[in-house]
C-alpha cells in the first residue's frame, strides 16, 4: 500500500533509527526504498536485514547532492499506490502506518497530512539523547496557509503516487524543495488530515557539529528562495498576498503587494 523513500546523506546512525521505526510498523504492506548519495559509509546492514526484503538500496552516483534529486529518483522507483518521503533523521511511531491506512481506507485521498511530535535531541552523544517531546496538530493546515509558509514537514505528508504526474523536487532549490514540492501538489489537490501523532520529527541544534545538513548555513538564501516561490506559485487570492506581505514585514523586509 505504501511506498517510503527515505533520502539519506553520511548519516547512519539516525538512518538505522529511522528503519527501526519502520520495522516496528504493526501494518506491513509497504516497502522502503533508501536513497544514499555518498559512498563513504557501510549501510545499516542489521536494520536493512530487519525489514525482511521489503526494501531497495540505492546508491547515488550521478547528479547533484542533495535530497531533491534522491527523492526524485526514489519516487520514480516507487510502486505502491500510496508514497511519502521520510527524512533519514525522522522516525515514525509503531501504529502510523495502520492509522494512515485506515483513514486511506475509508476516504481515499491525494494528499494526507499527518499530526507530528518534535523530538529535541542532543546529538554529540551516541545514540542521541532526548531533551523534551512536544505533540503539534496539523489539523488547521490548508492550502491557504502553505501558500504563506510552510509548517508541514515533509515527513508528515502522504500522497497518492497517481496525483504526482508531472511533478518532482527541484533539484536546482539549494532549500525549501519540498516546500515547492508541496506546492505543486496544492494546485490539483486539497489538504487531507490524518489524527494522530505518528510522526517524530527529530532537532537538534542547528549549529551542532552532529547536525551538519544542507540548509544550516543558507540563512543568506531564505528570502531570495522564498520570494522565489511566492513569484512561482502566486497567491490564489487578496487575503494571502496580505499574509505574505505581514509574514515578510516581520523580517523587517518591505514588498509591494502585487509582488506577494
Amino acid at each position: 500500500m505504501f511506498s517510503i523513500i527515505v533520502p539519506t546523506h553520511d548519516r547512519p546512525e539516525l538512518l538505522a533509527r529511522a528503519l527501526r521505526s519502520l520495522q516496528a510498523q504493526t501494518w506491513r504492506d509497504f516497502t522502503v526504498i533508501v536513497v544514499s548519495d555518498s559512498p563513504r559509509y557501510v549501510a545499516p546492514y542489521a536494520e536493512l536485514q530487519a525489514l525482511q526484503g521489503r526494501y531497495l538500496y540505492v546508491l547515488r552516483s550521478s547528479g547533484p547532492a542533495g535530497p531533491a534529486a534522491s527523492r526524485n529518483l526514489g519516487q520514480r522507483l516507487a510502486q505502491a499506490p500510496y508514497l511519502m518521503f521520510l527524512d533519514d533523521d525522522d522516525s515514525i511511531e509503531p501504529d502510523h502506518l495502520a492509522r494512515l491506512a485506515a483513514r486511506l481506507r475509508q476516504a481515499p485521498a491525494a494528499l494526507t497530512v499527518s499530526d507530528f511530535q518534535v523530538c529535541q535531541e542532543d546529538r554529540t552523544v551516541s545514540p542521541p539523547h532526548r531533551l523534551g517531546l512536544a505533540a503539534v496538530s496539523l489539523a488547521d493546515a490548508d492550502a491557504a496557509s502553505v501558500y504563506v509558509r510552510n509548517r508541514i514537514p515533509n515527513s508528515c505528508v502522504t500522497y497518492r503516487r497517481e496525483g504526482l504526474e508531472g511533478i518532482q523536487h527541484d533539484e536546482s532549490l539549494d532549500l525549501y524543495e519540498d516546500w515547492d514540492f508541496l506546492l505543486q501538489c496544492l494546485r490539483r489537490h486539497p489538504v487531507t488530515h490524518c489524527p494522530g501523532h505518528g510522526v517524530v520529527i527529530h532537532k537538534s541544534a542547528a549549529d551542532a557539529p552532529a547536525n551538519l545538513r544542507r540548509g544550516n548555513g543558507n540563512d543568506d538564501r531564505i528570502l531570495p528562495v522564498m520570494l522565489a516561490l511566492y513569484q512561482r506559485h502566486p497567491a490564489p487570492d487578496a487575503a494571502t498576498r496580505q499574509a505574505r506581505q505581514a509574514l515578510l514585514a516581520q523580517a523587517g523586509v518591505a514588498v509591494p503587494l502585487e509582488q506577494c
